[in-house]
């Protein structure tokens, strides 16, 4: 029943089995992640909300300290910071949430890491960049 052909998509006309995409759905969708201060919290979901409608594989922060009040101690906040150049190891790219042109000391710190490291790098708010 696995490999059963079930139909033929209407985008690329490939057959569609059971178990088994068409070709446009296995297309390996772009990897971005989000990186800006944590008091944005709202503009990370509705950013991530955005990319991913648009076909993105989006990788997100995992602890919004500022926004939600979370006092980290400094073990802690290198940690998350650890963390985060992973995520921004899997990446493609970096989409920069820089509402009013703000970018704190950790998202300098991981636009030079995408810099080194050849990840394309986007703004949100590209007025404030140039």
């Amino acid at each position: 029943m696995e490999n059963q052909r079930i139909g033929v998509c209407s985008v690329c006309d490939e057959p569609i089995h059971y178990k088994y995409p068409c070709r446009c759905r296995r297309e390996k969708p772009r990897v971005i992640t989000l990186c800006g201060s944590t008091r944005f919290k709202r503009e990370f979901e509705e950013v991530n909300k955005n990319l991913t409608l648009q076909g993105n594989l989006v990788i997100s922060v995992g602890v919004f300290g500022h926004s939600e009040g979370i006092q980290l101690s400094e073990q802690e906040k290198q940690m998350l910071d650890n963390i985060h150049l992973r995520k921004i190891d899997m990446a493609d790219e970096i989409y920069v949430i820089n509402f009013g042109g703000y970018i704190g000391s950790s998202t300098k710190n991981e636009i030079e890491y995408a810099k080194a490291t050849g990840k394309e790098i986007r703004y949100h708010d590209e007025k404030a960049v140039n």
